[in-house]
């Protein structure tokens, strides 16, 4: 295939760019800056695409028989109007998606799938859990850097939200991507979104052991009311402190999160890395 990547320089679209190539299909790499595009690697088309210039779009996925949209889902209708008839769309959109508390991120995505399943276009809707495994992810490469900070010898102090009780379902980057390139080769599989998350879900302090085990570091989980620490980062903000973590994250930590990865397995065939084995690897590589 033909496949037009959106969002092809970001964490998880340059890794989907890998995946396609090395499956042997035609990459157009799109986006919004020329030397990030360019160094996507040789052999690699890539044009201009930009969300804040619309007019740019429908040049940038001309051609394409498929369309990999793995930048923010809330721009989704402006990917609809640029594409060509019959082309396929695979969107990643986000866990949050199910959240209970009041979140615009989360509405926007919300709105933008909601602006794909109105059109009635072929395609399939992906919903990644907490991504890690790059250098840039944000909420594991900040639990590492954090960690890292304290020698081997000294037990690190871990306050975690309620005692890190609440679960949660990482999935690895590159196992995103392997959906994302498995949903573009099986249009037979298409049908209602699928959850893209860890092999099962995992307790936050379990997730800080293990982040911790892989730096050689030892952690004391001491637990601590959400509310109160949602205040204290609230605090820190105040006065002009950057808390490793704001009161909206820590709050949204207070929800369980625990999907069924039954229909990852059998429609895209990716079976997903446990978080222990992802983290070593993240670590050795020394991305974080």
């Amino acid at each position: 295939m033909k496949v037009a990547v959106v969002g092809a320089t970001g964490m998880t679209g340059r890794r989907v760019v890998g995946a396609l190539v090395a499956r042997g299909h035609a990459v157009v790499a799109t986006g919004r800056d020329p030397a990030k595009l360019a160094a996507l690697g040789d052999g690699i088309e890539w044009r201009i695409g930009d969300f804040d210039r619309p007019e740019t779009l429908p040049k940038a996925l001309a051609g394409a028989d498929a369309v990999a949209y793995v930048a923010h889902a809330k721009h989704t209708k402006l990917v609809l109007d640029a594409m060509e008839p019959g082309a396929r769309l695979v969107v990643t959109g986000s866990t949050r998606v199910f959240s209970k508390l009041e979140d615009p991120a989360a509405q926007a995505v919300r709105e933008g799938l909601a602006a794909f399943a109105a059109t009635g276009r072929k395609g399939q809707v992906l919903l990644p859990a907490m991504i890690y495994g790059a250098k840039e992810d944000r909420n594991v490469g900040r639990v590492l850097r954090f960690l890292a900070r304290f020698p081997r010898w000294c037990p690190i102090p871990a306050p975690l939200p309620d005692g890190g009780r609440h679960t949660v379902q990482p999935i690895h980057v590159e196992d995103v991507a392997a959906c994302v390139a498995a949903a573009l080769e099986r249009p037979e599989n298409d049908g209602p979104p699928i959850v893209l998350a860890g092999p099962e879900p995992i307790a936050y302090a379990r997730m800080v052991r293990e982040c911790a085990a892989a730096l050689r570091r030892r952690v004391l989980v001491i637990p601590v009311p959400v509310r109160a620490l949602a205040l204290l980062a609230r605090a820190m903000a105040r006065l002009g402190l950057k808390p490793p973590f704001d009161a909206k994250e820590l709050t949204r930590a207070a929800e369980d999160k625990a999907f069924d990865i039954a229909p990852m397995r059998e429609r895209l065939g990716v079976i997903p890395r446990p978080f222990a084995d992802g983290v070593a690897a993240k670590v050795i590589r020394g991305d974080f």
